[in-house]
């Protein structure tokens, strides 16, 4: 409990003050552009060009931006997806369609080969000896 009655008080100074959250925004925006300007350092960058304030997005918002960009990339990738879906249902309908129309015909075609088979046996008769029938049907 004596920690936390440490941190109490603290946060009561920082509500009461409104200039102090300014200033530490502006601290850790410092802080970021000295680690920026050290990683160009590091990375071979040379000088830095020197620009007018305001003029280069701050890395919050650069990070928004880039967070924008992919939240409306993938919305796109998932309306695409929801076309091609609905593109295949129908797909997938049209080949229902196909499949009853064939189904019919596919019966009579059997119906067909049975009749053509019993009509060559008839036309052999029962005489032919079987001569005849290790010809193939088809």
């Amino acid at each position: 409990m004596a920690r936390s009655e440490r941190i109490r008080p603290m946060a009561d100074e920082e509500q009461s003050t409104p200039g102090m959250a300014s200033g530490l925004v502006q601290g850790l925006v410092a802080q970021l552009r000295a680690v920026t300007e050290g990683l160009e350092g590091l990375a071979g960058f040379g000088a830095r060009r020197s620009l007018a304030p305001g003029t280069f997005p701050l890395p919050g918002a650069l990070s928004a931006a880039q967070l924008t960009t992919i939240s409306g990339s993938l919305a796109a990738q998932r309306r695409s997806i929801e076309a091609l879906q609905a593109q295949l249902s129908s797909f997938d309908e049209q080949l229902a369609v196909l499949e009853q129309l064939l189904s019919p015909l596919t019966e009579w075609s059997r119906t067909w080969a049975e009749l053509e088979e019993r009509l060559l046996n008839m036309s052999r008769g029962p005489a032919a000896g079987g001569s005849d029938r290790s010809l193939p049907l088809s």
